[in-house]
């Protein structure tokens, strides 16, 4: 649960569905610091009980920073809410107070040299949005392309169009864009940046990678979470690393990522979810079934990669990896 205490000094509609929030620590002490890309933790009260939301910060305005003392997010009325954004957007006044998490960020901005595309869908425009401050305000050149089913429900729109100039691109197809000129038009190297709902993420990295980039250079943040898998008994099993030399055992209770790092393996992962594809690693024998639990494999590479993350053996006792 949250252990730092902020206040709500500010609150705006900026679409009919999105409100932000402008929000100071309740003892004026500046926050912990961020890069573009971050989120922090909400507690919200749902039926009774205390739950957490995520939302990413933004920084700012088109014409300045924040102080170091506040925080700025967006949040999106759910009408299928449990009950968070409704909270949020339906009874939390400026004066109330509310408990967060510190910043945590699993979609970071890299600031080298490279073609560099930001591309938002719906609310995924606010982690985007910190991304274009930060780049303009380095003087990093990108594109940003952002699409949504009309001007009126695109938050950050005008501000975007202010900040960006020529650089920001809009689309009113009802939330859909079609970027395959602009993919093919990346130099080397190149950098994509994505978020939007699963399957806006889907498509456009699916675009990227027939334009000829690397899963490596598709950054993804989906703004809805991933199904949660069926009820499953999970069972402990071997893993062996045939390159490094290194065999462990995975209890039912961790995962093959997560016993790896324990074993002083240095994994390459990102997410911890499955949805990145950083972690997949080529599968070379299995006594047994796998169950691939990813959101990010294609059918035709599943059995061939397992996502160390989230994956692991439905049945059987050993699974032999090439790494």
């Amino acid at each position: 649960m949250g252990e730092i205490a902020v206040v709500v000094k500010e609150a705006r509609q900026v679409t009919p569905a999105i409100r932000e929030l402008v929000l100071a620590s309740a003892d004026g002490a500046d926050l912990p610091a961020w890069e573009p890309g971050a989120h922090i933790d909400i507690d919200v009260p749902i039926g009774g009980a205390t739950e957490t939301r995520a939302y990413c910060l933004i920084g700012g305005t088109a014409t300045g920073d924040d102080p170091a003392n506040t925080y700025r997010i967006a949040v999106e009325r759910d009408p299928e809410s449990r009950g968070g954004s409704r909270y949020l957007c339906d009874e939390v006044a400026p004066g109330a107070t509310l408990s967060i998490a510190p910043p945590k960020n699993e979609f970071a901005l890299h600031y080298h040299q490279a073609d560099r595309l930001l591309i938002a869908g719906g609310i995924g425009v606010v982690p985007i949005y910190a991304m274009a401050r930060a780049l303009k305000k380095r003087g990093i050149p990108f594109q940003l392309h952002y699409a949504g089913p009309g001007e009126a429900e695109m938050a950050y729109r005008e501000e975007l169009a202010q900040l960006c100039g020529a650089d920001a691109h809009f689309h009113f197809e009802g939330g859909r864009v079609d970027l395959d000129a602009v993919l093919g038009e990346l130099g080397y190297p190149a950098e994509v940046y994505i978020c939007g709902q699963r399957p806006f993420n889907k498509a456009l990295a699916a675009s990227a990678m027939d334009a000829g980039l690397s899963r490596m250079q598709i950054l993804q943040l989906c703004f809805d979470p991933p199904l949660p898998p069926p009820p499953i008994d999970n069972i402990g099993f071997e893993v062996e690393l045939r390159n490094s030399g290194i065999t462990v055992e995975v209890p039912p209770e961790a995962s093959i990522l997560e016993t790896l790092l324990s074993a002083g393996y240095q994994a390459q992962f990102y997410c911890g979810r499955g949805e990145c594809g950083f972690c997949p690693l080529p599968v070379l024998e299995t006594d047994g079934t796998i169950e691939h639990r990813d959101h990010y494999l294609q059918p035709e590479e599943k059995g061939e990669q397992l996502c160390i993350c989230v994956s692991r053996l439905k049945t059987g006792t050993k699974l032999v990896l090439d790494a």
